[in-house]
Protein backbone atom coordinates (compact mmCIF):
# COMPACT_ATOMS: atom_id res chain seq x y z
CA UNK A 1 0.00 0.00 0.00
CA UNK A 2 1.26 3.47 -0.87
CA UNK A 3 1.84 5.63 2.19
CA UNK A 4 2.24 9.36 2.58
CA UNK A 5 4.95 10.18 5.10
CA UNK A 6 5.60 13.45 6.89
CA UNK A 7 8.95 13.76 8.67
CA UNK A 8 10.66 16.52 10.53
CA UNK A 9 14.33 16.48 9.56
CA UNK A 10 17.24 18.50 10.91
CA UNK A 11 19.84 18.77 8.19
CA UNK A 12 22.26 21.28 6.69
CA UNK A 13 20.62 23.67 4.23
CA UNK A 14 23.36 25.84 2.80
CA UNK A 15 21.18 27.02 -0.09
CA UNK A 16 18.55 28.50 2.21
CA UNK A 17 21.34 29.91 4.39
CA UNK A 18 22.67 31.81 1.36
CA UNK A 19 19.20 33.14 0.53
CA UNK A 20 18.56 34.29 4.10
CA UNK A 21 21.96 35.98 4.27
CA UNK A 22 21.13 38.17 1.26
CA UNK A 23 17.41 38.64 1.81
CA UNK A 24 16.05 36.57 -1.09
CA UNK A 25 13.44 33.82 -1.38
CA UNK A 26 14.74 30.48 -2.69
CA UNK A 27 12.56 27.68 -4.07
CA UNK A 28 13.70 24.37 -5.56
CA UNK A 29 11.52 23.78 -8.62
CA UNK A 30 12.94 20.43 -9.76
CA UNK A 31 15.87 18.08 -9.23
CA UNK A 32 17.64 15.33 -11.18
CA UNK A 33 20.55 13.00 -10.51
CA UNK A 34 23.63 14.36 -12.29
CA UNK A 35 25.92 11.38 -11.82
CA UNK A 36 26.69 8.90 -9.02
CA UNK A 37 27.58 11.66 -6.58
CA UNK A 38 25.95 14.81 -7.94
CA UNK A 39 22.58 16.49 -8.32
CA UNK A 40 21.23 19.13 -10.68
CA UNK A 41 18.75 21.53 -9.07
CA UNK A 42 16.52 24.02 -10.84
CA UNK A 43 16.17 26.88 -8.38
CA UNK A 44 14.11 30.05 -8.45
CA UNK A 45 15.38 33.14 -6.62
CA UNK A 46 13.03 36.00 -5.77
CA UNK A 47 14.09 39.46 -4.68
CA UNK A 48 15.58 42.60 -6.16
CA UNK A 49 18.28 42.22 -8.79
CA UNK A 50 21.19 43.17 -6.52
CA UNK A 51 20.19 40.71 -3.79
CA UNK A 52 19.66 37.94 -6.34
CA UNK A 53 23.16 38.49 -7.76
CA UNK A 54 24.64 38.42 -4.26
CA UNK A 55 22.78 35.19 -3.45
CA UNK A 56 23.91 33.52 -6.68
CA UNK A 57 27.51 34.53 -5.93
CA UNK A 58 27.20 33.14 -2.39
CA UNK A 59 25.86 29.83 -3.73
CA UNK A 60 28.82 29.63 -6.15
CA UNK A 61 31.18 29.90 -3.16
CA UNK A 62 29.33 27.26 -1.15
CA UNK A 63 31.21 24.03 -0.44
CA UNK A 64 30.04 21.19 -2.67
CA UNK A 65 28.62 23.43 -5.41
CA UNK A 66 30.21 22.59 -8.75
CA UNK A 67 28.48 24.96 -11.15
CA UNK A 68 25.83 27.69 -11.14
CA UNK A 69 24.20 28.89 -14.37
CA UNK A 70 21.91 31.91 -14.15
CA UNK A 71 18.93 32.10 -16.49
CA UNK A 72 16.92 35.02 -17.80
CA UNK A 73 14.41 36.19 -15.23
CA UNK A 74 11.22 38.19 -15.39
CA UNK A 75 10.47 40.83 -12.77
CA UNK A 76 11.86 39.76 -9.41
CA UNK A 77 12.29 36.03 -10.21
CA UNK A 78 15.44 34.49 -11.69
CA UNK A 79 16.07 30.76 -12.39
CA UNK A 80 19.36 29.11 -11.49
CA UNK A 81 20.67 25.72 -12.56
CA UNK A 82 22.89 24.46 -9.76
CA UNK A 83 25.07 21.36 -10.02
CA UNK A 84 26.32 20.22 -6.62
CA UNK A 85 27.38 17.24 -4.55
CA UNK A 86 24.30 15.26 -3.58
CA UNK A 87 22.89 16.73 -0.33
CA UNK A 88 22.76 14.47 2.74
CA UNK A 89 19.00 14.00 2.62
CA UNK A 90 19.15 13.08 -1.07
CA UNK A 91 21.91 10.55 -0.44
CA UNK A 92 19.79 8.95 2.27
CA UNK A 93 16.78 8.54 -0.03
CA UNK A 94 18.60 7.84 -3.29
CA UNK A 95 18.04 4.07 -3.47
CA UNK A 96 14.55 3.97 -1.93
CA UNK A 97 11.38 3.82 -4.02
CA UNK A 98 9.89 7.13 -2.86
CA UNK A 99 8.39 10.20 -4.53
CA UNK A 100 8.95 13.59 -2.89
CA UNK A 101 5.89 15.78 -2.41
CA UNK A 102 7.72 18.62 -0.66
CA UNK A 103 11.48 19.07 -0.81
CA UNK A 104 12.93 19.40 2.68
CA UNK A 105 15.52 21.83 1.28
CA UNK A 106 12.71 24.24 0.37
CA UNK A 107 11.97 24.88 4.03
CA UNK A 108 13.35 28.04 5.61
CA UNK A 109 12.68 26.61 9.08
CA UNK A 110 14.82 24.17 11.05
CA UNK A 111 13.92 21.42 11.51
CA UNK A 112 12.18 21.30 8.13
CA UNK A 113 9.22 19.18 7.08
CA UNK A 114 9.71 16.58 4.36
CA UNK A 115 6.71 14.84 2.80
CA UNK A 116 7.03 11.89 0.45
CA UNK A 117 5.18 8.84 -0.83
CA UNK A 118 6.67 5.44 0.01
CA UNK A 119 5.82 2.25 -1.86
CA UNK A 120 6.08 -0.01 1.16
CA UNK A 121 7.16 -0.03 4.80
CA UNK A 122 10.61 -1.40 4.02
CA UNK A 123 11.37 1.64 1.81
CA UNK A 124 10.33 3.94 4.65
CA UNK A 125 12.54 2.06 7.11
CA UNK A 126 15.43 2.19 4.65
CA UNK A 127 15.14 5.98 4.44
CA UNK A 128 15.05 6.33 8.23
CA UNK A 129 18.08 4.07 8.60
CA UNK A 130 20.12 5.99 6.02
CA UNK A 131 19.13 9.33 7.51
CA UNK A 132 20.42 8.12 10.86
CA UNK A 133 23.72 7.04 9.27
CA UNK A 134 24.03 10.50 7.73
CA UNK A 135 23.64 11.98 11.22
CA UNK A 136 20.27 13.57 10.39
CA UNK A 137 17.83 13.81 13.28
CA UNK A 138 14.23 12.89 12.39
CA UNK A 139 10.81 12.86 13.95
CA UNK A 140 7.81 11.13 12.38
CA UNK A 141 4.91 13.56 12.07
CA UNK A 142 2.43 11.43 10.14
CA UNK A 143 2.10 8.13 8.27
CA UNK A 144 -1.15 7.63 6.35
CA UNK A 145 -2.42 5.53 3.44
CA UNK A 146 -2.42 7.38 0.13
CA UNK A 147 -5.96 7.07 -1.16
CA UNK A 148 -6.52 7.47 -4.87
CA UNK A 149 -9.59 9.64 -4.31
CA UNK A 150 -7.45 12.06 -2.30
CA UNK A 151 -4.65 12.48 -4.83
CA UNK A 152 -6.29 15.60 -6.28
CA UNK A 153 -8.15 17.84 -3.86
CA UNK A 154 -10.69 20.45 -4.89
CA UNK A 155 -8.01 23.15 -4.68
CA UNK A 156 -5.63 21.07 -6.79
CA UNK A 157 -8.35 20.61 -9.43
CA UNK A 158 -8.77 24.40 -9.54
CA UNK A 159 -5.02 24.73 -10.09
CA UNK A 160 -5.03 22.20 -12.92
CA UNK A 161 -8.01 23.97 -14.52
CA UNK A 162 -6.07 27.26 -14.41
CA UNK A 163 -3.06 25.53 -15.97
CA UNK A 164 -5.20 24.22 -18.82
CA UNK A 165 -6.84 27.63 -19.38
CA UNK A 166 -3.47 29.41 -19.40
CA UNK A 167 -1.97 26.95 -21.89
CA UNK A 168 0.53 25.21 -19.61
CA UNK A 169 -0.12 21.81 -21.24
CA UNK A 170 0.15 23.16 -24.80
CA UNK A 171 3.28 22.87 -26.94
CA UNK A 172 5.00 25.21 -26.83
CA UNK A 173 3.75 26.23 -23.40
CA UNK A 174 2.01 29.59 -23.21
CA UNK A 175 2.91 30.07 -19.54
CA UNK A 176 5.92 28.98 -17.51
CA UNK A 177 5.85 27.09 -14.23
CA UNK A 178 7.07 30.24 -12.49
CA UNK A 179 4.35 32.38 -14.07
CA UNK A 180 1.65 29.87 -13.19
CA UNK A 181 3.01 29.62 -9.65
CA UNK A 182 2.59 33.37 -9.20
CA UNK A 183 -0.98 33.20 -10.51
CA UNK A 184 -2.23 30.34 -8.32
CA UNK A 185 -0.20 31.17 -5.20
CA UNK A 186 1.49 27.76 -4.88
CA UNK A 187 5.26 27.35 -4.58
CA UNK A 188 6.86 25.96 -7.76
CA UNK A 189 8.01 22.63 -6.25
CA UNK A 190 4.50 21.74 -5.03
CA UNK A 191 2.90 23.01 -8.24
CA UNK A 192 5.29 20.87 -10.31
CA UNK A 193 4.17 17.71 -8.48
CA UNK A 194 0.47 18.54 -8.91
CA UNK A 195 0.92 19.14 -12.64
CA UNK A 196 3.01 16.01 -13.20
CA UNK A 197 0.16 13.96 -11.70
CA UNK A 198 -2.32 15.78 -13.92
CA UNK A 199 -0.21 15.14 -17.03
CA UNK A 200 -0.20 11.41 -16.29
CA UNK A 201 -3.99 11.48 -15.98
CA UNK A 202 -4.38 13.37 -19.25
CA UNK A 203 -2.13 10.87 -21.05
CA UNK A 204 -4.06 7.92 -19.62
CA UNK A 205 -7.36 9.44 -20.76
CA UNK A 206 -5.97 10.11 -24.23
CA UNK A 207 -4.84 6.50 -24.57
CA UNK A 208 -8.04 5.14 -23.07
CA UNK A 209 -6.23 3.19 -20.36
CA UNK A 210 -6.85 3.15 -16.60
CA UNK A 211 -4.90 5.71 -14.61
CA UNK A 212 -2.66 4.29 -11.90
CA UNK A 213 -0.76 6.28 -9.33
CA UNK A 214 2.98 5.62 -9.39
Amino acid sequence: MLRQIALQVRTKNTLQDAAKQHGTKLSIVDCKSFNRTGMSLLIELRGDAQRIRATAAEIRRTEGVRQVVEGEGSGEAVPLLVVLDRPEICRASNDAAIVCLDCALNSEASPSEWRFIARKTSDFRQVLSKLAREGIETRIEDVAPLERKATLTGRQKEIVATAVTQGYFEFPRKISLTGLSAQVGVKPSTLSEILRSAERRIMANALGVPFREE
